[in-house]
């Protein structure tokens, strides 16, 4: 017989394991949904649909915590905002309904899903959401009209354009409106069934001169895209020369001929506007014809050679009304002089820190019998540069044109005279010359159009380097090297991760550093094959260009590695490096490692953040230096997932990380790329970029900013969207792969003329330009593009290969772009407005990927238009340099295939630019840096 205490005991255990059973069951809590998914059916985009319910059912015994209820996924937009009548609990065996509504953004299928956060087993309760966007497409038959010029107040002839409805549904027109200087006629009063058309003929009548720009404009039951008008109103000059061509009779080197006149008239009704009159080659000129032309002026232009042989040259007089630009050829033959005495070198170019021995000969003999001058001035001066009597020629500190004279001791009669250039430009220290990424150089007092040829320019000299050269060199004047004496210096990043200082003067190496060692090495493109392979190749080192800040006297570079980690296996890892410019040592702290994380739910998170990704996210764009910050901006490797557009600032002393931004956050891709070119930074301290593919929803709230030009303020030491424009068929981009992000953005000078001062311009794979206003950009209309101008289609392109990779460049009032497949065009800007065509074309082309061109220039004079062609990347065929008359890009003053035996370049590197500086030009390749400058 049991004990009855133990007894009692058993049956007390027993009571209170099943009071714990039933506390237990009573505590629990489940879910049950009256349906996992909700379809919508066809429902017109932008039109709400009728809601429609998921209810939720608590069917256990203790109250639901209900956490969260959002909807998640790319397209999320689409189905919300939620109504949701459960609250934040709902009691036992109680139920209530979560509404949702879909009102697509765009044609086709769209999905979401309902997240159900709660304290039920399987939270989060998972409720798909689907349906189909359909509409009505209206569709022009072109995109644009241009009308090209027009007298003001004289109506066009009209345009005909055909308007088609590509949608799925009936298209009802509320109404066709002409915007601008614009007139229409149509014939679209009926409703269009599907695959319906109807016409809008267009009249213009410009009320000004100058770019005169309009749409039309349809009001419907569909988003209508405007039909983009330009054209160019006139004032009714019309303006011819007397001549096109000017020969002169042969003239002795270094003497002037006499004046030859050509009279320009105009036989139109109205003044006609001069912009400019410039002249190229060995050639000056005067004139009487002021800044509006009335009735005729002359222009006198005189030969002065310096060189002998054919010497070509062109006045060109620059309208703003047709023909815009009245060109007169120029041409005249050089003499050598008769005389026995000779200097060699026989053309040079000098900064203040360097000296040349010049040596003479008598009938070809080297001799000492000659004494030496500079302008006209026995040994020189400090003004014009002094040279003792063995002809060692100091130059003197500032920039300009001279002449070194030997005579001969036995024969004053007997003379030899050289021209000798001295240029002090201090650098080049970032991508395309400057922070807004106009790619000028102002202070470029050697190279012209008079030189830059074939006779007088070439290559002089190359180094080898150790990886492609994406990277644009960079160049520092007058840099003291310990025990090595000031040296000019070019500095080249390879993607072999080594950073070059080579002498820029005589193609030497200074120091090199390099970012490996054995267990260190170089990204193999191959290790990107696990994420369907890069466009890097063989290997991924050094892609951007380095940013320089002279002050600090140190060159800021971003490096790709792929490192062993002790019982981790491999990692990749990008670092921003800061090198002492004499030495290429690490200056103080440095390196940093770069890594970072944003919240955000889109491609790649974890954890409700996303991490920077050092393998494929592709850091091309050039960096920049702003406020004492190096801003560091990324891409993809060949459009691999997942990745983003990230900006990073470090700070240049600390080399600690100060911003952070991320272009889509809850989303994938928008990555900044530019075809190479740098984010760009206004005097006001904000950056501007282009981002490319992906999703954008920004309009209605969300933070995603893919295929839009956007400026970041850095006020508070913070990276935010301060303003963005992205255009209205920014959709359609994203499913065409037209990435607005292929070209980078430019911001013009501060202080146009115009209503609008500050202006940036840019434009990708659509080949339409944008000219944008810095202080309201534009934001986003579903039906129309609010900017200051937008050329549409205005680079012509084939339709394989469109639109710009990298950047324009500005002068003197003048965009130059080299489109995909196009030629170089040159676009006018006048009172804050770009011509509607270009003023003058290149006569050869830029094929896949290209170009972007840079300027040289001494101020508003001389200038040359250079571009890299560098179609034969793929088969590593050479690089090909060009040089236009930045007056008239129709002249081609030189390119290296004019003497391949001795000007070509090694292998040619996508979307590179050529650097332009005292009198030298740099050319990047695949295996080393090519020097082109004056031939001695």
């Amino acid at each position: 017989m049991p004990h009855p205490l133990r007894h009692a005991s058993a049956v007390v255990a027993c009571q209170v394991f099943l009071a714990l059973v039933v506390s237990t069951f009573a505590a629990s809590q489940t879910v049950s949904l009256s349906t996992n998914s909700l379809n919508f059916g066809n429902q017109t985009i932008n039109t709400p649909s009728t809601a429609q319910a998921v209810t939720v059912t608590n069917t256990g015994t203790a109250t639901l915590n209900i956490s969260s209820t959002s909807v998640a996924g790319v397209e999320r937009l689409d189905f919300a905002p939620l109504s949701n009548k459960c609250g934040k609990t709902l009691g036992a065996g109680k139920n209530c309904n979560i509404w949702a509504t879909f009102t697509p953004q765009a044609v086709g299928a769209r999905s979401a899903t309902i997240q159900i956060v709660d304290n039920a087993p399987g939270s989060p309760q998972v409720v798909t959401l689907s349906g189909t966007g359909t509409a009505p497409i209206a569709t022009w038959s072109v995109p644009n009209l241009n009308f090209g010029s027009q007298t003001v107040g004289v109506p066009s002839t009209a345009q005909g354009v055909t308007l088609t409805n590509t949608g799925n549904g009936t298209l009802t027109i509320n109404s066709i409106a002409a915007v601008g200087d614009y007139s229409q006629t149509n014939s679209c009063s009926a409703p269009l069934a599907p695959n319906g058309s109807c016409s809008v003929n267009v009249t213009f009548t410009p009320t000004a001169t100058w770019a005169r720009m309009g749409t039309i404009v349809v009001t419907s039951n569909a988003i209508a895209p405007p039909l983009f008008l330009s054209g160019m109103g006139f004032s009714g000059g019309s303006v011819g020369a007397s001549s096109q061509k000017l020969t002169f009779a042969s003239q002795v080197v270094g003497s002037s001929s006499g004046p030859q006149a050509v009279t320009l008239t105009n036989t139109g009704s109205a003044p006609a506007a001069i912009e400019s009159i410039t002249v190229s080659g060995d050639y000056t000129q005067t004139n009487t014809c002021g800044a509006v032309l009335s009735a005729n002026c002359a222009i006198n232009v005189t030969f002065t050679p310096s060189w002998s042989g054919t010497r070509s040259g062109e006045v060109v007089v620059h309208f703003t009304d047709p023909p815009m630009l009245e060109v007169i050829a120029l041409t005249g033959t050089g003499q050598a002089p008769n005389t026995t005495v000779a200097i060699s070198p026989r053309q040079l170019s000098l900064t203040p820190t360097q000296t040349e021995q010049f040596q003479a000969t008598i009938g070809g003999v080297s001799s000492t019998n000659v004494t030496w001058g500079v302008d006209g001035i026995a040994g020189g001066n400090s003004t014009v540069g002094t040279i003792t009597t063995s002809g060692l020629y100091t130059p003197p500190s500032a920039p300009g044109t001279h002449t070194v004279t030997a005579i001969s001791t036995a024969n004053a009669l007997e003379t030899a005279s050289v021209p000798v250039f001295v240029t002090n430009n201090s650098g080049v220290f970032t991508q395309h010359n400057d922070s807004g990424r106009t790619g000028q150089n102002l202070n470029e007092t050697v190279l012209s159009a008079a030189n830059v040829n074939k006779t007088q320019f070439g290559k002089l000299a190359r180094f080898p380097v150790d990886g492609y050269v994406y990277a644009q060199p960079l160049y520092v004047a007058n840099v003291n090297i310990p025990n090595q004496g000031t040296h000019n210096v070019v500095y080249v990043a390879t993607e072999g991760d080594s950073v070059f200082a080579i002498d820029a003067d005589n193609a030497t190496l200074l120091w090199q550093t390099n970012f490996l060692t054995g267990s260190v090495t170089t990204i193999p493109a191959s290790d990107l094959a696990q994420a369907g392979g890069g466009n890097l190749v063989p290997q991924i080192g050094i892609t951007s260009t380095p940013v320089i800040d002279p002050n600090l006297n140190a060159i800021f570079v971003v490096a790709a590695t792929k490192e062993h980690q002790s019982g981790s296996g491999y990692q990749w890892i990008q670092r921003l490096h800061g090198l002492d410019l004499a030495t290429g040592a690490e200056i103080p702290n440095s390196p940093a490692v770069i890594q970072g994380s944003v919240p955000g739910s889109g491609s790649g998170s974890s954890g409700g953040k996303i991490s920077f990704n050092a393998l494929l996210e592709n850091q091309r764009p050039g960096l920049l230096l702003l406020d004492s910050v190096i801003y560091i901006t990324w891409g993809s490797q060949n459009d691999q997932n997942p990745f983003h557009g990230w900006v990073m600032g470090y700070n240049e002393s600390t080399m600690q990380p100060v911003a952070l931004y991320n272009t889509t956050p809850n989303s994938r891709e928008g990555g900044i790329w530019q075809g190479g070119s740098g984010a760009a930074a206004d005097a006001n301290g904000n950056i501007y970029v282009a981002t490319s593919n992906g999703i954008f929803d920004a309009n209605l709230g969300g933070t995603d900013y893919a295929d839009s030009f956007l400026r970041l303020s850095t006020a508070g030491g913070t990276l935010a969207v301060a303003d963005y424009f992205s255009p209205y068929n920014q959709g359609i981009m994203g499913v065409d792969n037209l990435d607005l992000g292929s070209g980078g953005v430019l911001v013009l000078p501060p202080g146009q003329p115009g209503p609008n001062p500050d202006l940036l311009v840019g434009g990708g794979k659509t080949a339409t330009i944008y000219l944008m206003n810095c202080n309201s950009m534009g934001g986003y209309g579903p039906g129309s593009d609010n900017v200051v101008q937008e050329l549409v289609d205005a680079l012509d392109v084939p339709a394989t290969e469109v639109g710009v990779r990298g950047a324009p460049a500005y002068w003197n009032g003048q965009l130059y772009f080299a489109g995909v497949g196009d030629v170089v065009k040159d676009f006018e800007l006048s009172n804050g407005l770009l011509s509607t065509s270009p003023l003058a074309t290149s006569p050869t082309k830029n094929f896949y990927p290209g170009a972007t061109p840079t300027v040289s220039s001494n101020g508003s004079t001389n200038g040359v238009v250079w571009t890299l062609e560098t179609d034969g990347y793929a088969k590593s065929n050479s690089a090909i340099l060009h040089a236009y008359d930045a007056a008239n890009v129709g002249d081609e003053l030189y390119n290296s295939k004019m003497n391949p035996t001795r000007d070509s370049a090694a292998g040619a590197v996508k979307f590179t630019v050529p650097t332009v500086v005292n009198g030298k030009v740099f050319v990047p390749t695949q295996t080393e840096l090519d020097f082109y400058g004056l031939l001695p």
